[in-house]
């Protein structure tokens, strides 16, 4: 005995689909990576904008104090000059993304700048507001 099964499917799209199993696959891949890729950089996101904030923070501040000590006239010049070198070089912090510049390499320069500058001008380099900034 023959038994005839009647399915609802054209031939035709059913050769389409094995012929195109590959291309299918390969898009369904991308579109669920690209998915988990969104979620994640969502992640990354927003730990880039706060360390990015708690950066600006203290660069803020470092170049409060070096306006403090070129303003004030009770330091001498070893201080000022030091204070100059330190807003120039927060001054030439990139404010946006460029792939050519270290800024790691360069916030670690401008915090040591700092901390020079505290050390000639006797001031305490312990960020005050550092147990503030837990984002």
């Amino acid at each position: 005995m023959t038994t005839v099964i009647q399915t609802s499917h054209d031939i035709n799209e059913i050769f389409d689909n094995l012929l195109l199993a590959e291309e299918i696959a390969e898009q369904s891949g991308y579109e669920e990576g690209y998915s988990a890729g969104k979620k994640q950089s969502l992640k990354g996101y927003h730990l880039g904008y706060h360390r990015g904030s708690e950066l600006a923070a203290k660069l803020g501040y470092y170049s409060g104090i070096a306006e403090h000590c070129l303003n004030s006239s009770i330091h001498p010049a070893k201080v000022t000059e030091q204070a100059k070198k330190l807003l120039e070089a927060i001054e030439q912090f990139p404010i946006t993304n460029d792939e050519t510049v270290d800024i790691i390499k360069n916030s670690e320069d401008i915090k040591f700048k700092f901390i020079k500058l505290c050390s000639l001008a006797k001031i305490d380099s312990t960020y005050p507001e550092a147990d503030k900034l837990e984002f």
